[in-house]
């Protein structure tokens, strides 16, 4: 049985367009996939348990709930904050053979400037079946106290399995500088810099399929070698 784990971004929905596209793609190629709803926050909308730490957690109880199953593999796909808890969780659950991480930041050290000083970030998201409508949510400072011990910079030096890292490189929310940090740090990772791409590629179902496309080559990569081909 191959496991695939879908993390999506800061407060977005695993119903988002790039999640069911990937779950799609993942699925023809035989893995049991599963989108997390991080914190189960789209579920209950308790912002109180939305951190960093119960992230992990959850990845972490999901892969157990299936411990009677014999994997081949398990493999965590997140884009943004998905990508950068894929990190982090990978990095601490040895049953995890392979990380992908689109978009991810090296820490949150940036996002938490966006926090006012009453200690709370308002944000809205856009609907999964009706983009012109958007749910609102107030996260308070505990979020971000949690998310700084974290740090995807760090973790990357202590990962030693297959890890695909995409830059889109006309990414406004993380800078691509702020990804290839993690690059440098990584253990020979198989990076994809994709050109004309921003960061909320999950608008267009053409640029979802393309980085599906990616993420197929990477897994076909280390199916066929032991050491994943780079892209530069």
């Amino acid at each position: 049985m191959k496991l695939a784990l879908l993390l999506p971004g800061y407060l977005d929905s695993p119903d988002y367009l790039h999640m069911k596209i990937f779950e799609k793609g993942l699925k023809e190629l035989g893995y049991t996939v599963e989108r997390i709803d991080p914190c189960s926050l789209w579920e209950n909308g308790d912002v109180n348990h939305y951190t960093i730490s119960n992230y992990i957690k959850q990845v972490k109880e999901k892969i157990e709930s299936y411990e009677n199953n014999n994997f081949e593999e398990i493999i965590l796909i997140g884009h943004s904050m998905g990508g950068f808890t894929a990190i982090l969780a990978g990095c601490k659950i040895p049953q995890v053979t392979k990380i992908i991480a689109l978009c991810p930041p090296s820490t949150l050290e940036d996002s938490a400037k966006k926090w006012n000083d009453q200690g709370v970030r308002h944000s809205k998201r856009d609907l999964p079946d009706n983009p012109n409508q958007f749910r609102v949510f107030d996260i308070p400072y505990a979020f971000v106290e949690d998310g700084l011990h974290y740090s995807a910079l760090e973790a990357v030096k202590h990962i030693h399995k297959p890890l695909m890292i995409l830059i889109a490189l006309n990414d406004t929310v993380v800078l691509p500088e702020k990804t290839e940090v993690i690059v440098k740090n990584a253990d020979r990772p198989y990076v994809v810099r994709q050109p004309n791409m921003g960061h909320n590629f999950r608008h267009s179902e053409e640029q979802c399929s393309l980085v599906m496309d990616e993420i197929k080559k990477f897994l076909d990569a280390y199916l066929h070698s032991s050491t994943a081909k780079r892209n530069s």
